[in-house]
């Protein structure tokens, strides 16, 4: 779905708190295209809420893939197209603000903190 105003943030992370709910891709429409040809986007969020926890993926053309950086006793999330490590869970109130953000600037959220993955 489309969203274009915060309350719309509300609504996603309802949704994704449901039981079966898998993550989320989110692509902010005001960003330009990496190729215009192709439409591939120029970055890569992916949102998900797990037990309890918020997930928070981001890459762009300025930042190198990370996520949030989340309750050290919170558990990896593993899907089959998004992996996140250990520790990067946050409570769906930080998920819901960092959404919102980004929502409103279309980078990479500032009032979250982050830590770099490197896949080996």
């Amino acid at each position: 779905g489309l969203i274009t105003e915060p309350a719309g943030v509300d609504e996603l992370i309802r949704r994704l708190a449901e039981p079966g709910a898998g993550p989320a891709s989110i692509w902010h429409e005001g960003r330009e295209l990496a190729d215009e040809s192709t439409g591939m986007l120029d970055h890569d969020v992916v949102a998900a809420i797990s037990g309890g926890y918020g997930y928070l993926s981001h890459f762009d053309a300025e930042h190198d893939f990370a996520v949030l950086a989340g309750d050290p006793d919170s558990p990896g999330l593993h899907h089959e197209d998004v992996d996140f490590p250990a520790g990067s869970g946050v409570a769906p109130e930080v998920l819901a603000a960092a959404l919102r953000e980004f929502l409103e600037t279309g980078t990479r959220p500032k009032t979250a903190d982050w830590t770099d993955v490197d896949f080996e």
